[in-house]
């Protein structure tokens, strides 16, 4: 007897290192949810909720950057969060914005703000 598993492929998906999203209907968003409470609530088939992985987006950095007499300004894009500098030329960078877009029509899914 071969046992079915609820939400198999959703659970290998985190496993591997995807991120599952969660909503209580499609009106409400969706929410990214953290690997050790996804595997438990997949598992659980928690009724009520959708889950999908979330889609794949490209994710772009951009430098908030300080500037004694100008103000704030934005430095340029970077792919790789890891090689954003900490100075820039006009100034410190003091934030960093995180835009996520849709791989095929390039709309903004998200931007977010975060600390250098």
């Amino acid at each position: 007897m071969n046992p079915i598993v609820p939400n198999a492929q959703l659970i290998q998906a985190v496993l591997n290192g995807q991120v599952v999203q969660v909503t209580p209907n499609d009106n409400e968003g969706w929410t990214d949810m953290d690997p050790a409470v996804a595997i438990t609530t997949l598992v659980r088939s928690a009724p009520g909720l959708k889950f999908r992985v979330k889609p794949r987006t490209l994710v772009h950095w951009l430098p908030v950057y300080r500037h004694a007499r100008e103000g704030a300004g934005i430095g340029n894009v970077y792919l790789d969060r890891s090689r954003v500098p900490r100075e820039l030329p006009a100034g410190p960078v003091v934030k960093l914005l995180r835009l996520e877009l849709d791989p095929e029509s390039l709309e903004p899914i998200s931007v977010t703000s975060e600390p250098v």
